[in-house]
């Protein structure tokens, strides 16, 4: 196995789910999804070695690697995973139907049961992906629960959510009643060491009604574009340049002024030579090249036409309406062109 090759894909509504389990548990969880094919949901059984998990999680000393991945795997094939609790209903799903330990080899397999496929296979819309490697140093349960989460928003760059929600996606529902004894012991903790050894940069800030806290709100940076975030996109050109007609039509892009046409393709050209990939692109430039792309079929980016624009603002939830943006009901995305 390829350290720096495995990549975990989760519906979201998977990241969000509730359930309880240990360190050991969750990274073999998190290996077998990272050898996993989402593409190939046919193959639900996986071979992993003692090896393989020492190298991927180099904390784990190995004189006590068998001991512990074999407690886990008894553990884990026990577990359900609570995907929906409301009014209305209550979905459970098993992690795994059948486990089999190979004696002294060091050899172990597991099968992932087949009502979990529809939470990792051949997912489109609604997931999270990321890197195995990303997670393989941390040593708490609560710092990979809390990575996930903010890898689901990476892209918009922030996420807020209730104290109660974090607390049960962390596991800690019933512990920590006071905000400061949940923060100085888990949440604080957790963002430390993701932002020490992960690729993601985070912060939290208190959103407080009155005296009291009600929700945390989430920023989240990817490393790998951090530095283009510090050095902020150059500005587009000043509008004046162009004349006192360059104006926009959101009704119909291609009636727009010839000035703003010419805006337009001056602006493509800074965005181009500004990033590099299109996961770097934050939402609101990505508007601006859904625009500037609209006015004229001769214009060109470096990510494609207009409508691969729209393709990666549909993966990332979010439309345009008039060239403004709109997040995508959740029960709608699948009909969203």
């Amino acid at each position: 196995m390829n350290n720096t090759s495995l990549t975990i894909s989760k519906a979201n509504s998977f990241v969000q789910a509730s359930y309880s389990m240990t360190l050991d548990e969750m990274r073999i969880l998190s290996l077998t999804l990272g050898v996993f094919n989402p593409e190939n949901p046919i193959k639900r059984g996986f071979d992993f070695t003692i090896a393989d998990f020492c190298k991927h999680f180099p904390d784990v000393d190995e004189k006590s690697a068998y001991t512990q991945v074999r407690n886990a795997i008894l553990k884990i094939s026990k577990r359900w995973i609570v995907l929906v609790d409301n009014e209305k209903e209550l979905t459970e799903v098993v992690l795994v139907n059948k486990r089999t330990y190979f004696k002294k080899e060091g050899r172990f397999y597991i099968e992932f049961h087949e009502d979990l496929l529809p939470y990792i296979a051949q997912l489109h819309n609604n997931f999270t992906k990321y890197q195995l490697v990303n997670i393989g140093a941390f040593s708490s349960t609560h710092t990979i629960r809390l990575y996930e989460l903010c890898s689901q928003y990476r892209d918009t760059g922030w996420r807020q959510t209730s104290i109660e929600d974090l607390k049960d996606w962390l596991q800690v529902a019933d512990k920590y009643p006071r905000y400061n004894s949940f923060n100085q012991r888990v949440l604080s903790p957790a963002i430390d060491e993701i932002n020490a050894k992960s690729d993601l940069l985070v912060s939290v800030e208190p959103i407080k009604r009155g005296r009291s806290i009600v929700s945390l709100k989430f920023t989240i940076k990817s490393k790998k574009s951090a530095v283009k975030i510090e050095q902020k996109r150059p500005a587009f050109p000043h509008k004046n340049k162009y004349g006192s007609f360059v104006k926009f039509d959101a009704q119909n892009p291609k009636f727009s002024s010839h000035e703003y046409a010419i805006y337009a393709k001056d602006c493509l050209l800074k965005l181009d030579s500004f990033y590099e990939v299109i996961d770097d692109v934050p939402l609101d430039d990505l508007v601006h090249y859904a625009k500037f792309l609209a006015v004229n079929e001769s214009h060109k980016s470096k990510f494609g036409k207009e409508r691969d624009i729209w393709a990666e603002l549909k993966k990332r939830g979010y439309k345009l309406s008039l060239y403004e943006l709109v997040e995508i009901p959740k029960n709608q995305i699948d009909f969203v062109e």
